[in-house]
């Protein structure tokens, strides 16, 4: 049998099952420490560093089965306009369950948005909040420069009244996050309109038979 563990720390509970015959699956650990140490000790074992981002198909043991009245009242909130995450983080399931929950008793909204309908990206129906994450964090490390001039028009933009650069990373290739052009707002959401970026490529997690996990 197999274990998923989140939270893992540094594998306490997933040793305890390996020596109770089973065997490990894939770690979650925030601490980077941690991480270090769970490498060393399971070399071979994927190892995730978000519990709120990891992907894949539906985990067993994340989604309890829900009462009809709860089932109901996921719908009602739905409808009134609240977003799958918040529904699904408020009966504690997963937003994959909570979506398959959903899409066979009412039509979704639609995920892509532009213009003033966006309120869910920054810049288009397309837009991978992960990557944007990452290459923001690359600035901040030193590890990518953001110019003061659009790549495109070699326009430099004011900055934005909170005082935050107007030059943008842009990323043609979601799958690259650190191969970034940097735009204006304007020449960025222009390419939008017109152009689709590469989808970043979903990574399923292997199935378990038993979650396991710590205290987060």
């Amino acid at each position: 049998m197999t274990v998923g563990s989140l939270f893992s720390g540094v594998g306490g509970f997933d040793l305890g099952f390996e020596q109770a015959g089973f065997a490990v699956a894939w770690q979650v650990e925030a601490d980077a420490n941690a991480r270090k140490v769970l490498r060393h000790r399971w070399p071979t074992v994927p190892i995730y560093d978000d519990v709120r981002t990891i992907v894949g198909g539906e985990m067993p043991g994340t989604l309890k089965k829900l009462t009809l009245p709860q089932v109901d009242e996921a719908v009602a909130l739905y409808q009134r306009g609240f977003s799958l995450a918040r529904v699904a983080a408020y009966y504690s399931v997963s937003r994959q369950s909570m979506w398959d929950l959903l899409r066979r008793r009412i039509d979704l909204r639609p995920r892509e948005r532009v213009g003033k309908a966006n309120h869910f990206y920054r810049t288009g129906g397309t837009q991978d909040d992960r990557a944007q994450n990452l290459a923001e964090k690359a600035v901040k490390r030193g590890l990518l420069t953001r110019p003061e001039a659009c790549e495109q028009c070699g326009l430099v933009p004011p900055r934005f009244k909170d005082g935050r650069s107007a030059i943008q990373a842009h990323h043609d290739d979601y799958n690259q996050p650190l191969k970034v052009r940097w735009l204006c707002q304007s020449c960025h959401h222009a390419w939008h309109q017109i152009h689709t970026p590469i989808a970043r490529e979903e990574v399923p997690m292997e199935s378990v038979d038993v979650l396991v996990g710590g205290f987060p």
